[in-house]
């Protein structure tokens, strides 16, 4: 009896899974790097170093475009194994722009995950801003700060042990995380815990880490669903390993680049617990990143 109960259990702890995951990365409008590109133009863009970030990690990347309709991105969620949105520089109150998909986005895999699925979402930087402005269905709820090319180390809540981001985390890695400048940070708007409370977002969130900005001004660095596998981060892990544009200050020592990894590793593994997957090779190569050509910006933005 003892064989089939450890077969019954190997099956029913790879049921739904997968080694090779499909992440989706949101696009954002082009506001930021128009003066880039003189004479052509683009509807939206994704950074290279969001690509490089999750490909580190074992995945392969599905664009995703906006001004989309509902079946677009159901469609997109039902055929990958997660979603990051990103961080970068633009409006939430643009018409068919990066927050409205990130509504539909958001409200599909809400639903999927109440459901029993298991579908992660990772927000980063302006993609954690955007997780609580679609959780709150698109209030605007975000303080001014002055946290631009900083780097920090966190201060974690006495629980943050608790969260599932780092109930297992090696003791090296939240100790560089704790005392080094490794968590870059590049953002002008910030979310606090004020605002959780008067928002009644402290019974489906937990604050991880909280960080300050030049003018002593608090804000949360690390949050993540109670119930469903949303986290959120305040800094950019991505930029540690993958740029390298001088006047960003960025933090590339190899305690930054392993907590980067850190975070890439943890995300993909837990999109590796679903088994959506597209209906046929073909459909799948044609939806993969790869059959965008990239735009090399270094000689335009190199300094």
């Amino acid at each position: 009896m003892l064989p089939f109960c450890v077969l019954s259990l190997l099956l029913v702890q790879t049921l739904g899974a997968t080694d090779v995951p499909i992440i989706g990365i949101l696009s954002q409008e082009t506001f930021s790097v128009n003066s880039l590109f003189p004479g052509i133009n683009y509807d939206s863009f994704i950074a290279a170093s969001y690509v490089k970030y999750l490909e580190s990690a074992g995945a392969r990347v599905v664009p995703i475009m906006i001004g989309k309709n509902k079946e677009y991105y159901k469609e997109l969620i039902n055929h990958t194994n997660g979603i990051l949105f990103p961080g970068g520089a633009t409006f939430f109150n643009q018409s068919d722009g990066y927050a409205d998909a990130g509504q539909i986005i958001y409200d599909i895999a809400l639903e999927l995950n109440k459901n029993g699925d298991y579908y992660p979402i990772w927000g980063t930087c302006l993609g954690m801003e955007l997780m609580v402005h679609v959780a709150l269905g698109g209030k605007e709820v975000r303080s001014h700060c002055s946290a631009t090319k900083i780097s920090m180390p966190l201060e974690f809540k006495s629980d943050f042990r608790t969260s599932k981001l780092f109930s297992n985390a090696p003791d090296d890695i939240v100790e560089d995380l704790t005392n080094l400048d490794i968590t870059y940070n590049s953002h002008n708007y910030c979310l606090t815990e004020e605002t959780f409370e008067e928002n009644n977002l402290l019974k489906d969130w937990q604050i991880i880490s909280t960080n300050k900005d030049v003018n002593d001004f608090e804000f949360i660095s690390v949050f993540e669903s109670k119930k469903y596998p949303f986290y959120s981060i305040q800094f950019h892990p991505e930029k540690a390993n993958f740029e390298f544009k001088s006047s960003l200050i960025l933090p590339h020592s190899a305690e930054a680049i392993k907590s980067s990894q850190y975070f890439a590793n943890f995300f993909i593994e837990e999109t590796k617990k679903n088994s959506h997957k597209y209906p046929d090779w073909q459909s799948e190569q044609e939806a993969l990143i790869y059959n965008y050509s990239p735009h090399f910006t270094g000689l335009q933005n190199i300094q």
